[in-house]
């Protein structure tokens, strides 16, 4: 398996296109929990003044179900989409991005990082809320057990913690009863 170090690109090493077909180890990144290689393929298209960069990355990651904590494995298949400008050609920003185009960033110097481009793949392909099930019971609000794990669950702690923005709710709706 690949390392990180291989999604650095010589923009020297090439003229016109380059690809590049790299397994990387699923600790190439702390960012993000891998459990199996990413298989990454990228092209690059060189321009006069610009760097068209293209490709698909595919690995498994964890996550936590939402409601009940449960590990879940996601199977990612994103794309991989950057055009690299120099920086007279577009107006940027103080971090580097266009002000006005997506995916679109400034070129500078002769080594290009893609690494940042295959771990933003793989995120935008994240769920934003990760459930083991669709129908996914979550856990017990008194003790915590997996309602999923016991159907029929019957909590005997069933004494009501609040806080104090809950306790004035409550109060207040008492007083709207009476």
């Amino acid at each position: 398996m690949a390392k990180i170090h291989e999604l650095i690109v010589d923009l020297n090493s090439f003229e016109f296109k380059k690809t590049i077909d790299v397994v990387l180890d699923p600790d190439f990144t702390e960012e993000i929990k891998l459990t199996s290689a990413a298989e990454t393929h990228i092209e690059l298209y060189k321009d006069k003044d610009s760097i068209i960069v293209t490709g698909s990355v595919k690995t498994i990651l964890e996550e936590n179900c939402a409601r009940c904590l449960k590990e879940v494995s996601i199977p990612i298949e994103g794309t991989i989409e950057a055009t690299y400008v120099l920086q007279d050609s577009v107006v940027f920003a103080e971090d580097g991005t266009s002000a006005n185009l997506d995916n679109v960033l400034r070129l500078e110097g002769d080594l290009l990082d893609l690494s940042e481009r295959v771990i933003e793949a793989i995120i935008v392909e994240v769920p934003q809320k990760v459930l083991c099930e669709k129908d996914c019971a979550g856990l017990c609000p008194y003790c915590g057990a997996n309602l999923n794990d016991e159907q029929n669950h019957s909590c005997q702690k069933r004494e009501e913690i609040q806080d104090e923005w809950h306790k004035a709710i409550s109060d207040l709706r008492e007083k709207l009863k009476s």
